[in-house]
């Protein structure tokens, strides 16, 4: 969590009795949204999706979310200078009425300074976002100076006296991590080495306890918060996908559940590894629930009959793509009334789309809603780089670009700013069992009488994993393990970002937390996992916060699964661990004992029928699997849990490394139904666009940390 944030937990908080009542009438929305692109002049790279950002959240807040245009405040470049950003706090406090809703929003730059007035304890550091003109030596006074973490708390102060009803998001990096060297699409800076004046500052404080509102940053204190190209322009990949969640949001929704379902989204995108944090009151609805409910169908804005050509108000950032089919839309008819007109989206941009007409005709106010959607699956990009690429590892890296070549799924990239993964090699020098960095976080310093290693890292040069950490003295051995990892990647990277466009799914699992216990411990709730001994029951909740609960290795999960549909769904539960592997909890695949000493689980032998409807579950039925199946949690790291609701059942090998290479092997495409088709396109990543009716499937994911 971004060590600003905490501090703010402690020393902005609000007794809920002092806040004052609501104003007469509806509360009111105001945000202030805040992008800086230009970092000329100073020694930081000048980013690309800030504005954009910004232009992308207005959009947002104005149509779903009905916040009046001259209540947006945006601060743009050289508009959002140090004094900039605090008369433009200082406006908002002004105008903001009691009870009214806030949202504050800024990407751009992020750093921090040491910390002079003793309140960063633990860090010793103060967190910074990277002003407008910050360092470059031509503004005067503060504004030659970052923002500090006190700061932003001291502007909040006159807001949190007035309204509860916040929410505030930072697309930037708080990170003492510093790369080699400036790299494209970072929004993380160095520190400024200079004394800030300000630091040593006692700001004011508020009185004890919590403070109100929301708070959400894009990643952790040790990730890069990135960004993305999506239609063509650059982005904040946190920004994109928050924006997406929230556009889909209901009224009544909360700002959890919000952050729960870009959470996901942003975790799986390719070459990247931040994770976004969310702190404070996430049970708040959204906007106090003042949202309109989401369109049944999306409006016509343009038609070209003499080309064919159809432009509907709906685009990349409401999860459209290139290639999925719409139909015309009446009120009050259903999925089995036949298609009077359609189209096929042809050119996605982030608001609206182009397609073409296949049958029918539209005009101008017409309605269409999404009869299939197209999950377009392209190859993993690797670029193969070297800190010795062009001497002694040159023939080194002209063999693993040739092995990536080679590998189906997978695709060469001719750097990394096409990359989504970069193949590093590298000779790391090590101090005993540490690596010796010399001022770099992310990659060791080389040594050429080393013998070379290859690291598979994010474009931003964040190494993937410690298993993708490579010795390549042994040329052909270390080649071989590297292309098997790759394949797992590819494949469970691609599960991962497999995601239904229409929502979770109709199915909720309950999920029971046991943990070993001895025979002394034990109360009359403990179970016995046969060869595992005695287990106690810590407690029972929703999959959703499974993320809440502190999971040690040797826990173990059990399940119970509820149908809350008005129709009978295929129900299937996913793990996919840290070594990448992925097993099916329920229905089981094969022997659940074979290779457990080294997996998660399965942990128990079912009795039951491996057939496919074994995962039928019946309208408004609940079904306990503790009797036939559990997970045991071996290792540290991090785990998934992803959920899978279908209307029509799947081949539960499908979803296992070894299964699936059999059984397209042996029984190929044709036979397989058009989630299946889905699956096998998702794990094998071959360059396909799969089509499918979001009305058949639901899936939800929850990804949760298992520590020592």
């Amino acid at each position: 969590m971004n060590r600003w944030i905490t501090k703010t937990l402690l020393a902005l908080a609000v007794l809920s009795s002092a806040l004052p009542s609501s104003a007469t009438g509806a509360p009111k929305g105001h945000a202030l949204l805040i992008g800086i692109d230009d970092y000329s002049g100073t020694n930081l790279r000048s980013l690309e999706g800030p504005v954009n950002d910004v232009a992308l959240v207005r959009e947002l807040l104005e149509s779903r979310f009905q916040v009046p245009k001259e209540n947006i405040v945006t601060l743009i470049d050289a508009q959002a200078t140090h004094t900039g950003i605090r008369q433009a706090f200082g406006g908002l406090a002004s105008r903001v009425e009691p009870g009214d809703f806030v949202y504050i929003h800024y990407s751009g730059h992020g750093s921090y300074a040491e910390d002079k007035n003793g309140d960063e304890s633990v860090t010793g550091q103060d967190q910074t976002w990277v002003s407008y003109g910050a360092r470059a030596g031509r503004l005067a006074g503060d504004d030659d100076l970052d923002v500090i973490d006190d700061e932003i708390i001291e502007w909040l102060i006159p807001l949190y006296e007035k309204t509860d009803q916040i929410a505030f998001v930072s697309d930037s990096c708080h990170s003492a991590s510093v790369s080699r060297g400036e790299l494209r699409g970072v929004r993380s800076a160095p520190p400024d080495l200079r004394p800030h004046p300000l630091a040593g500052r006692q700001f004011p404080r508020w009185r004890a306890g919590a403070a109100p509102g929301v708070r959400i940053e894009a990643a952790r204190d040790n990730e890069s918060a990135i960004e993305i190209n999506r239609a063509g322009n650059s982005y904040g990949l946190f920004t994109w996908f928050w924006v997406e969640s929230l556009g889909a949001a209901s009224p009544g929704e909360t700002w959890g559940e919000a952050f729960q379902r870009a959470y996901p989204l942003v975790t799986t995108e390719r070459g990247a590894l931040q994770r976004p944090q969310l702190e404070g009151e996430g049970s708040r609805a959204v906007f106090g629930g003042q949202c309109q409910a989401p369109a049944q169908g999306v409006p016509v804005v343009r038609v070209d009959a003499g080309a064919g050509l159809v432009e509907v108000r709906v685009g990349a950032v409401n999860g459209a793509t290139a290639g999925s089919l719409y139909r015309l839309h009446r009120p009050g008819e259903g999925e089995d009334m036949p298609q009077v007109a359609s189209l096929e989206l042809t050119r996605v941009r982030p608001y609206t789309s182009e397609g073409t007409v296949r049958e029918g005709a539209f005009k101008v106010g017409d309605l269409v809603v999404e009869a299939e959607h197209a999950y377009p699956f392209a190859p993993l990009r690797l670029a193969v780089e070297g800190d010795f690429a062009k001497d002694e590892d040159r023939p080194l890296v002209e063999r693993l670009a040739d092995m990536v070549k080679g590998l189906e799924g997978l695709a060469l990239a001719t750097d990394r700013a096409g990359a989504d993964w970069v193949i590093y090699v590298l000779r790391p020098r090590r101090s005993g069992a540490e690596y010796v960095y010399e001022g770099r976080a992310t990659l060791p310093a080389s040594d050429r009488s080393l013998p070379p290693e290859a690291w598979v890292v994010s474009p931003q040069e964040e190494p993937l994993s410690e298993r993708m950490r490579i010795l390549l003295a042994g040329p052909d051995e270390g080649v071989q393990l590297l292309e098997g990892n790759l394949r797992k990647l590819a494949r469970v990277r691609e599960l991962q970002r497999l995601a239904s466009r229409s929502g979770p799914p109709p199915v909720a699992v309950t999920v029971t937390h046991h943990r070993p216990a001895g025979f002394s411990e034990c109360d009359p709730d403990c179970v016995r996992f046969w060869g595992h001994g005695l287990f106690a029951k810590l407690g029972s909740y929703r999959l959703e916060r499974l993320p809440e609960a502190k999971l040690r290795p040797h826990d173990v999960l059990t399940f119970a699964v509820t149908n809350q549909s008005k129709m009978d769904y295929y129900v299937y539960l996913l793990n996919i661990g840290p070594d990448a592997g992925v097993v099916s909890i329920f229905p089981e695949v094969g022997s659940g004992w074979a290779g457990l000493a080294g997996s998660r689980g399965p942990l128990i032998e079912p009795g039951a029928s491996q057939a496919r409807e074994h995962a039928r579950l019946a309208v408004g039925k609940t079904r306990d699997l503790s009797d036939e199946t559990a997970l045991l949690l071996n290792v540290p790291g991090r785990e998934t849990i992803k959920v899978i609701a279908s209307t029509e059942p799947i081949n539960a090998r499908l979803f296992t490394m070894e299964g699936y290479a059999a059984y397209t092997g042996i029984h190929g495409k044709a036979r397989l139904n058009p989630l299946e088709r889905l699956l096998v396109e998702a794990m094998g990543t071959r360059g396909a666009v799969v089509r499918l009716r979001e009305a058949d499937w639901g899936t939800l994911q929850v990804e949760f940390p298992v520590t020592d």
